[in-house]
């Protein structure tokens, strides 16, 4: 197996991805400070947990399987740009801005690999 960049991205991401999903559903009372207040007041959030390490979940599944790459990685971006816009700014934005660099890195590369097949 030949340890690629998109290789290491991926590793990297997936289980990133799948301990924070993970987490989320083991101990929610650890994760339930970080949903703004306003969101709280359209969905109940621990509804909102569940739904979001499942989506995490399933991310970090096809990160590691490495399938869809393009659009799994670019998804992955997304979902890591809206937790740094909707929640804002504190003492761990720096880790979510490395890892939406990182993912967005992870779309160039696996775009550059498929429209070079």
């Amino acid at each position: 197996m030949k340890l690629s960049p998109v290789l290491i991205l991926r590793l990297g991401l997936g289980l990133t991805f799948l301990y924070a999903s993970l987490h989320m559903l083991y101990d929610p009372t650890s994760w339930v400070g970080f949903i703004p207040q306003w969101a709280g007041n359209i969905i109940d959030p621990n509804t909102f947990l569940i739904i979001h390490s499942i989506f995490e979940l399933i991310l970090s599944v096809l990160l590691l399987w490495g399938v869809f790459l393009p659009a799994v990685s670019l998804i992955a971006f997304l979902d890591l740009v809206a937790i740094l816009l909707l929640y804002g700014v504190d003492d761990l934005t720096f880790r979510d801005f490395g890892l939406a660099l990182a993912t967005l890195a992870l779309f160039a590369l696996s775009m550059k690999t498929n429209s070079s097949s």
